[in-house]
């Protein structure tokens, strides 16, 4: 989707994006190729013609940084498709909900074929967190901006996220969808673990602290309830990305 809107460029709105469209020019390449655009004066299709450039240049260059510091975060979801391969979903457990007063217990990290869990004192360090992350273009998560994010910032400073980053709860909001990351699982038709259907935050910190008191079987269920959130990441994404896809037109599929 990201190679066909115009509206991400200073001074195109969405009506002369609708009409740069309408007048058969249905992306980048498309608007390179043309020796007019109706709507635009020469020069002003001139600076259009180098800023498409420019960006056309990043997205080829997979220079997700790029995109981090030019596109706005409400817009990071146009991403998702062209970064394919280099998306990670994320999300976390923690001790409670203060990032200055409670501890990160897990980080699960699914790049689409594979989730791995780093666990507290079983290899949670800031090192693995980033090897995890390593070659991330594009983070996934569901309320990660206000929460996850933020939370492992203070808990491990060291870390980068000069990257786009897709938070699903308000991408989904856009899309009309609301009730919590399982009411739009429920709302997509997307299937959890029945082994962690009613197991939330409040419950994986119950989890935890009994795992402090030598359950290894509180664990097993707690890493299962992470694995459920985060490879539930990806099928949600790829839904809300064709919903906010056809607010704006047509575009492919996610896989």
């Amino acid at each position: 989707m990201i190679r066909r809107r115009f509206a991400i460029f200073d001074g195109i709105g969405p009506k002369r994006e609708q009409a740069i469209w309408a007048a058969g020019i249905a992306d980048w390449t498309a608007f390179l190729e043309a020796d007019e655009v109706p709507g635009l004066s020469e020069s002003r299709r001139r600076s259009l013609r180098r800023e498409v450039r420019k960006w056309a240049t990043a997205l080829e260059r997979g220079d997700a940084s790029f995109f981090a510091r030019h596109l706005p975060p409400a817009e990071h979801w146009m991403l998702l498709e062209a970064f394919g391969d280099a998306v990670r979903y994320l999300d976390i457990e923690t001790t409670g909900l203060s990032a200055h007063h409670h501890d990160v217990t897990v980080v699960g990290i699914y790049d689409g074929r594979r989730h791995g869990a780093l666990v507290k004192g079983r290899g949670l360090t800031e090192p693995a967190i980033r090897a995890a992350l390593d070659g991330c273009k594009l983070l996934v998560t569901y309320f990660g901006r206000p929460f996850d994010v933020p939370f492992l910032s203070v808990n491990f400073p060291g870390l980068r996220w000069d990257f786009p980053h897709l938070d699903l709860c308000f991408a989904g909001r856009r899309a009309g969808l609301t009730g919590g990351m399982k009411g739009v699982e429920r709302a997509l038709g997307i299937v959890r673990d029945p082994s962690v259907v009613e197991v939330d935050g409040f419950e994986a910190v119950r989890l935890w602290r009994a795992y402090e008191r030598g359950s290894s079987a509180a664990l097993e269920k707690l890493l299962t309830y992470n694995e459920a959130d985060t490879r539930n990441l990806a099928p949600m994404a790829a839904a809300i990305y064709q919903r906010l896809c056809r607010k704006v037109g047509p575009c492919g599929g996610v896989r």
